[in-house]
């Protein structure tokens, strides 16, 4: 049986870093993640929309859905899934909170469709 690595975090930001609205944008291997707070919980995802690539943390915020701001894609960023468009969707990127650090786990696989 193989076995997975264990997953690598790096720090990336403090929760003192999240705005008013709980969202701030942070750099994860050269690419722009997002990380917002829905009912308490912190989520990361890609901060370019695949459609335009519109900055995503720019959004609208419904529930668990995050709107792009040119076009109004929605995803899901618990799971990356668009739920009106088949086969669209963002990474998401595992995280944990330590104490008031902020960490990730860069990606380390590809997106793919559903």
């Amino acid at each position: 049986m193989e076995r997975q690595p264990s997953q690598e975090y790096i720090p990336v930001a403090r929760l003192s870093d999240l705005d008013a609205r709980g969202r701030t944008v942070v750099q994860v291997d050269g690419a722009r993640v997002a990380i917002v707070r829905v009912e308490g919980e912190l989520f990361a995802f890609q901060d370019t929309c695949p459609h335009r690539e519109g900055s995503l943390s720019e959004g609208d915020l419904e529930g668990y859905v995050m709107h792009c701001p040119l076009h109004a894609w929605p995803f899901d960023v618990r799971s990356g899934l668009c739920p009106v468009i088949r086969g669209a969707r963002i990474r998401v990127y595992p995280l944990r909170v330590v104490g008031e650090e902020i960490q990730v786990a860069p990606f380390s696989g590809r997106v793919s469709a559903p």
